[in-house]
């Protein structure tokens, strides 16, 4: 096995980001997240056997800034500590602990470099039995999560990628990595290592992509599903989701909040003016997470300096939903 790189750009963990209203009466049963969630330093993580929670963040918007996007993506994962911190506990949390083990940073210009450190810590958060929810940062995040994830499965395990996104980020990265690549360099990997590729991109608005990229995608024999044809009705789609996930051994589920439109998501890279209805996109992340194939997921292109609040609120909803409806038992 590789070296894992733990340490060369990584920040522990930080309780004070972790803050909220604290009920006077001082129970369990009136507690929120901030009081709950542990903040532990990923080297000293314990193994765990029973998918705990461990939250990582992706602190990068260097592959925004590449993209000529909006910068800001780099202050997304404390954004979405704050707003899941005022969220009410409505579990034990000795049966169910969820813990914070800091963030990857992007050192500069060293994208690269942060991309394979986040992959390290990914596959060590698998490897210790944990179900890692990363919280971005650009889109870049991706390329750094599934490679994470194929050093801890191996090659040969089939890998589905389900991208909520208005673009491919198939783009071409002929003077390096960046927010608009990361499937394009998945596909390039899984090329060169005769793994196959399996990406489901769901929500593309076509007005955001070129032709060529949906060219490359059509070239890799690749499906998927646009915004439209989502405000068509979801069943469809559902069937063809299913049909993708039955295809495959494992899920990496990948939310890109520029998949909505602006007027719920306006501190996006990328914001738009149409988009998939949120109600929808929760729909549509339940959906895929019953059907347990799920090994990891991530939120990309949050940019508090752009926001009110209420993308990063919609951002930690999505997680508390997904916890609580198919984490908690």
């Amino acid at each position: 096995m590789e070296e894992r790189r733990i340490g060369l750009s990584y920040q522990e963990p930080d309780k004070q980001k972790w803050s909220g209203r604290i009920d006077p009466v001082g129970t369990v049963d009136t507690f929120y997240w901030h009081q709950i969630v542990r903040c532990v330093p990923i080297s000293e993580l314990p193994k765990t056997q029973s998918r705990q929670i461990a939250f990582l963040g992706y602190q990068s918007d260097e592959g925004v800034k590449r993209n000529s996007g909006r910068v800001g993506a780099v202050e997304g994962p404390n954004a979405m500590r704050s707003a899941l911190s005022k969220m009410a506990l409505h579990f034990n949390p000795n049966d169910q602990p969820i813990s914070d083990v800091g963030d990857v940073l992007t050192d500069g210009s060293n994208l690269e470099g942060s991309q394979m450190e986040l992959a390290d810590h990914v596959d060590l958060l698998l490897s210790n039995g944990y179900l890692p929810i990363v919280l971005g940062g650009g889109h870049e995040i991706s390329y750094g999560h599934y490679t994470g994830i194929r050093k801890f499965l191996g090659n040969g395990r089939k890998i589905g990628v389900i991208n909520l996104d208005a673009h491919f980020d198939l783009r071409s990265y002929p003077n390096g990595p960046h927010s608009g690549s990361p499937f394009r360099q998945i596909l390039d990997d899984c090329r060169s290592s005769g793994n196959e590729f399996n990406y489901l991109p769901i929500g593309i608005n076509p007005a955001g992509n070129q032709k060529v990229l949906f060219d490359v995608h059509h070239d890799a024999g690749q499906q998927l599903i646009l915004q439209r044809d989502l405000e068509k009705g979801i069943q469809t789609s559902l069937d063809q989701i299913d049909t993708f996930i039955n295809s495959v051994d494992h899920l990496y589920l990948t939310l890109d909040l520029d998949v909505m439109p602006a007027a719920y998501a306006p501190g996006v890279s990328a914001p738009a003016a149409f988009g998939v209805d949120p109600q929808v996109i929760r729909e549509l992340i339940h959906h895929v997470f019953s059907t347990k194939k799920v090994i990891s997921f991530d939120i990309a292109e949050l940019s508090p300096r752009y926001d009110d609040g209420r993308t990063a609120k919609l951002a930690a909803s999505f997680v508390y939903d997904i916890i609580m409806e198919h984490v908690v038992v």
